[in-house]
């Protein structure tokens, strides 16, 4: 009998130290080892919990394979919205952030620090300062139309750094999450997939999410972008030789849908800009050729003028002819001056010691009359005495006109022809 309860007795000792091994291995649901543990089927959500351990990691989503969004160290409080395996799902706290796409988002000059949403779908990144924006491909939720994000300092590239807007969550390991009360009486707005969100392995979830929400569009609206800043610039600084790679690349990728189809359109663009500046170049090329013949053309000018006789000393400048009107003239011999049309300008009358010369070797000649001019009261035209002849070099002597008419009756046609009155009766005195 005694032996049975000592056996008793000993089965007794052995289920006890069982029972309380079984308790050692079951997991501290948000709690750590020697604590008050809550059985993670005993814990209802969303509930507040609070952080054991120093800087312990947020994650984009519930891996190691997540990128980090930031550190949290005991005593902090979160807020529990949902878990998975050994992660806890919470909202995000203070000093979190995310991105978003600046060509989705409105902003007001008055109100800088407040942004609205412009689209339908659009996504929200999870926020880390260990990547860039374009890297930070975690999604934690989408935004419509009308809705507001509050924008966080300058803008990274083409996206907006906003504080992490109402229903986005981030991660944390469970081990360092103690429950402390529930969270029922809290207003907070859990993910309708909170559940669900970012729960399967990252490589696959985010290369559909990339996939399916045009990540490709971004890359387009990002070089229209940049396309239309380079636009702005001085014609001949415009470079758009990378914008244009890129939007090819973008065009002849099979998978980039929409996306692709703008950026053909938008490389139509770019060609016509390309061919401004071009044409630019050409008429700009085509002006200093001009320029430089002008010049060349001026130089000329100003050469020959260098070579022709100075007439400003001279009474008047024409042809030299004798007059058959006054040949006879009592008193001295009288001459006409015509002009490189046929045409009389003035009659001419030697005085002085040229007078009794011989300027026959004058006739026919381009000359310059030194004297002085007057009216004639013999004629209808102007009278030159002058004292002294000189002939004027001309590179091409005009051919004259045989039609030309000439007004002093008895004065010839043309040169060498007959004269309007042979015996001149009508002019003698």
């Amino acid at each position: 009998m005694k032996s049975r309860k000592i056996i008793l007795l000993s089965a007794i000792i052995v289920i006890g130290l069982f029972a309380v091994a079984q308790a050692e291995l079951k997991p501290a649901a948000f709690g750590q080892p020697n604590e008050p543990a809550v059985e993670a089927n005993a814990v209802k959500l969303p509930f507040v919990g609070e952080i054991l351990g120093d800087a312990v990691n947020l994650r984009s989503g519930p891996g190691m394979n997540f990128y980090s969004c930031g550190k949290i160290s005991s005593p902090a409080r979160v807020v529990v919205v949902g878990q998975k395996y050994s992660w806890a799902q919470i909202l995000p706290p203070p000093g979190s952030f995310s991105w978003i796409f600046k060509q989705y988002v409105e902003t007001d000059p008055n109100n800088p620090g407040v942004g609205v949403v412009n689209g339908d779908n659009v996504r929200v990144y999870a926020g880390s300062d260990e990547l860039e924006p374009m890297r930070s491909d975690s999604v934690q939720i989408n935004m419509s139309t009308g809705q507001k994000v509050r924008i966080i300092g300058e803008a990274v590239g083409d996206y907006y750094k906003i504080a992490a807007p109402e229903g986005s969550t981030l991660w944390t390991t469970s081990q360092y999450v103690k429950f402390i009360r529930s969270a029922d009486e809290i207003d907070v707005k859990i993910p309708q997939t909170a559940a669900d969100a970012n729960t399967s392995g990252k490589p696959e979830l985010i290369k559909e999410q990339i996939k399916e929400t045009s990540r490709e569009l971004e890359q387009y609206y990002t070089l229209e972008k940049q396309f239309e800043t380079e636009k702005t610039k001085p014609l001949d600084t415009q470079d758009f030789s990378k914008i244009k790679a890129e939007l090819t690349a973008l065009m002849n990728d099979p998978n980039s849908g929409k996306a692709g189809q703008y950026a053909k359109y938008l490389i139509r663009n770019v060609e016509r800009c390309e061919l401004a500046k071009e044409s630019k170049t050409i008429v700009e090329g085509q002006k200093t050729e001009l320029d430089q013949k002008l010049t060349e053309i001026e130089k000329a000018n100003q050469d020959k003028k260098k070579t022709l006789a100075d007439t400003s000393k001279y009474a008047i400048v024409g042809t030299f002819r004798q007059s058959l009107v006054y040949q006879d003239q009592p008193g001295g011999q009288r001459y006409l001056i015509i002009d490189d049309n046929n045409k009389p300008i003035c009659y001419a009358e030697a005085v002085g010691e040229i007078a009794e010369a011989n300027l026959t070797d004058y006739y026919e000649q381009k000359v310059g009359l030194i004297g002085h001019i007057s009216a004639d009261k013999q004629s209808s035209i102007a009278l030159v005495k002058f004292e002294k002849i000189e002939k004027i070099e001309q590179s091409a002597a005009p051919q004259a006109d045989p039609n030309a008419t000439i007004a002093i009756p008895g004065e010839p046609n043309a040169v060498g022809g007959e004269p309007n009155d042979p015996n001149g009766e009508a002019e003698k005195k």
